[in-house]
């Protein structure tokens, strides 16, 4: 089976900035792509309400939770939503009809066309977003921030440990990504059920799906690795975007190398025009961006 669906995980506070996604979808999606969104099911309803239906495969999260017979609802059930959503994106191949799947967050808008080919390296094979997070690391070096950049090391060093691996310190970041099931399946058949463990208990133990899934593809090499470099900008900090607007970068210009943008939630330009307090986002951004790594 051949193909790529596109998945985006929300829930009610992020309502408006998954409208603005799916409509940059409905623009841009030149292969007509599959475009699933799950909520809560207390939230679909209202989801459905104001995005629409025709061109959307809505689920409840709920619908993909229960797929997964190994899950404690219970357990699910306390999780933050910080964690609890990393579970669902990280569960949707068991209810995906195709093999691979875009992961993106509702903070991102695609900002050109798109096609199956921009995520995947063949019929069957997606690219691996992959690469050595070098830009960040620069971020990091030009803004004071070399404790913050030393514990999202030791984090990617904690991966590297569970998986017995040596050699460079990979970035499976940030979404969107390209997920294939063959690794998540591998994931789950080759360290969780040995270790009678779930993808809850690993997400509880190391938030980073991600990561679960960059470094198991390495030690397990389900798929080809066909390495990419981020499909969309990040901003995932308010002094990039400052930066960038202030020197005339444009929509025009990031499109040439970029699918789309990613507007972290803490900060969207929107919302930076109700508050216009750029530190305090700022700092909430950065300590956001590690807390769900180095707890």
């Amino acid at each position: 089976m051949e193909g790529i669906t596109l998945f985006c995980k929300s829930y009610r506070n992020d309502l408006t900035r998954t409208k603005e996604l799916t409509e940059s979808v409905r623009r841009f999606n030149n292969d007509s792509l599959p475009f699933y969104i799950s909520v809560p099911e207390n939230d679909l309803g209202l989801f459905r309400n104001h995005i629409g239906t025709g061109d959307i495969e809505w689920l409840r999260d709920q619908d993909i939770i229960g797929s997964n017979r190994n899950i404690s609802h219970d357990a699910y059930g306390s999780l933050p939503g910080r964690l609890s959503q990393q579970i669902v994106k990280a569960d949707f191949w068991r209810v995906n009809p195709l093999p691979s799947y875009l992961c993106i967050d509702s903070d991102s808008i695609f900002i050109r066309a798109f096609r199956r080919s921009d995520f995947m390296a063949s019929g069957t094979i997606p690219y691996t977003l992959m690469h050595e997070g070098k830009s960040f690391h620069e971020f990091c070096l030009r803004n004071g921030l070399e404790k913050d950049m030393e514990q999202f090391e030791i984090m990617k060093s904690k991966f590297r440990d569970i998986f017995n691996r040596q050699g460079p310190s990979y970035n499976f970041g940030p979404l969107p990504a390209t997920w294939h099931r063959s690794v998540w399946q591998d994931l789950e058949k080759n360290y969780l059920i040995p270790r009678e463990m779930t993808i809850v208990d690993a997400i509880t133990f190391l938030p980073s799906e991600a990561f679960w899934y960059g470094e198991a593809l390495v030690k397990y090499r389900s798929i080809d690795i066909v390495p990419r470099e981020p499909f969309f900008k990040a901003y995932l900090f308010l002094e990039e975007y400052e930066h960038d607007r202030r020197i005339g970068v444009t929509h025009s210009i990031l499109s040439k190398l970029y699918c789309g943008i990613v507007y972290q939630s803490n900060w969207h330009p929107k919302r930076l025009e109700l508050t216009k307090n750029y530190a305090y986002h700022f700092k909430k951004t950065f300590k956001k961006f590690l807390t769900g790594f180095c707890l």
